[in-house]
């Protein structure tokens, strides 16, 4: 378990940034460490290379000047007592003999021009050791040669302690960077398997899982508020379909059985012919009840998914609002309700006009409904809004609706009549919240005092 967990591990995104980041780390401190190696050793070897430069051009000028026995001088008075022990002098003859200095022979493998290294064995104290020596040859002419060197042990030992040095650190950078990889990618591989459990309860079944949220804000974190509201608005679906199952299986089931019913009378008492025809005209009553039912949740639907048809266009709500409102005057003055229209000149709105206009329909046909017959009074209003966009309200004098029950009347087959036994499917609020939620709008639900007050509200 603990391989695989180790494969997995190295597998995540996590680990692979991490790995990246510190190859990238160990690059950029090779970098830097080359830098600084060219910036110290490499400049006191060029440092070290102008000294003998500057010497040997000095004994040269000297030896020219005055001949061999000043540069013997010359270089005695280098090599004395008092003298750096960490130079090197050798003045020779034409058969590489010592002429003068404090290097016995002519070393092998010495040129002329470029400075070079070479090991000479030299005293410390009582014992002999062997000291690496940087050193420059120049050609005097005649046989004569002339070397001027310095010890450059010391400085071979800083190089070799930098060496080590660099490669300790880029090996501890490396370690490092790996414990880092591992440790992060066990954090987030944890987070992902309890992620990973959440969503196996979930598509087994159990929606009432949700992603753990450890409540440290990071992406993982908003990754899982995200998804865990997406798990609730689907509770929130399912739990609609539920109820909008059991609300079709009722609302259209009553229908279908009353066809039923007054087919099977028909067939059994009904002889004449205007006897049979009253009844199918019934029964097609109730075929239409039910239709209407399926096409209003088609409708509604529809306008959900944002898939309803017509064109897209600039319309003026208060011409909308006037003829739903005059569809409407026969049925309201056979009910004995007096519906009044109040509505500016012009209300600019941007939507979908058979939409909009089913919207207020169904508003003023609630109101109807609602609103006591011989006394009822419905009031439609239609404006400008002053931030820009347009206004439909629609008043009753009918029961209202109570202040906790108006966010519910708006959900799909929801009737505040007793046993669902009014008139009506208790889709109409619906679509219309459906339509306004399409056009981006807001639908209010307020008290009018008495009565109820729909107000649709639309963005320009």
């Amino acid at each position: 378990m603990r391989g695989v967990l180790r494969g997995a591990i190295w597998r995540t995104t996590a680990a692979r940034i991490a790995l990246l980041f510190t190859a990238l780390f160990c690059a950029g401190l090779g970098i830097g460490l080359g830098s600084l190696y060219l910036g110290t050793i490499g400049v006191i070897d060029r440092q070290t290379d102008a000294t003998l430069d500057a010497e040997i051009r000095a004994l040269s000028e000297g030896y020219r000047e005055g001949g061999l026995l000043r540069l013997v001088g010359a270089i005695e008075a280098r090599t004395g007592p008092d003298a750096r022990s960490d130079n090197v002098y050798l003045l020779a003859g034409p058969q590489g003999v010592q002429i003068a200095g404090n290097l016995s022979g002519w070393p092998d493998g010495a040129s002329f021009g470029a400075a070079f290294s070479f090991p000479v064995q030299r005293r410390d104290g009582a014992e002999i050791a062997s000291r690496e020596v940087r050193a420059v040859a120049f050609d005097l002419g005649g046989g004569y040669r002339l070397l001027v060197g310095r010890d450059s042990s010391t400085l071979e030992e800083f190089r070799a302690r930098f060496i080590d040095v660099a490669l300790w650190v880029a090996a501890g950078t490396l370690v490092m960077g790996l414990a880092l990889g591992l440790i992060l990618g066990r954090r987030v591989l944890a987070r992902v398997a309890r992620a990973a459990e959440a969503g196996e309860r979930i598509a087994a079944g159990n929606l009432d899982g949700r992603v753990p949220v450890s409540g440290s804000g990071d992406e993982f974190d908003r990754l899982a508020t995200s998804v865990n509201a997406m798990l609730d608005r689907i509770e929130a679906l399912m739990q609609g379909m539920r109820i909008a199952t059991d609300s079709i299986s009722h609302d259209v089931r009553k229908p279908l059985t009353r066809v039923r019913a007054e087919l099977d009378l028909a067939l059994r008492r009904e002889t004449d012919a205007a006897g049979a025809q009253a009844a199918m005209a019934r029964a097609l009553g109730q075929i239409d009840a039910a239709v209407g039912i399926l096409g209003r949740l088609l409708d509604i639907a529809r306008a959900e998914a944002g898939m309803a048809g017509g064109e897209w266009r600039a319309v003026d709500l208060s011409r909308i609002a006037e003829d739903a409102a005059e569809l409407y005057l026969p049925l309201a003055e056979e009910r004995g309700i007096a519906l009044s229209i109040d509505t500016a000149d012009r209300s600019p709105a941007h939507g979908e006009p058979q939409l909009l206009a089913q919207a207020v329909a169904n508003l003023i046909d609630n109101a109807l409904k609602y609103a006591p017959a011989a006394s009822g009074l419905v009031r439609v209003t239609a404006g400008p809004l002053p931030s820009g966009g347009a206004f439909v309200e629609v008043t009753d004098n009918g029961p209202g609706i109570p202040t906790e029950a108006r966010d519910r009347v708006t959900e799909r087959f929801v009737r505040l009549d007793a046993a669902r036994g009014g008139d009506g499917s208790g889709l109409g609020l619906s679509l219309v919240r459906a339509v306004v939620h399409l056009h981006g709008g807001r639908l209010a639900l307020g008290d009018a005092g008495p009565g109820l007050s729909a107000r649709i509200e639309l963005p320009r």
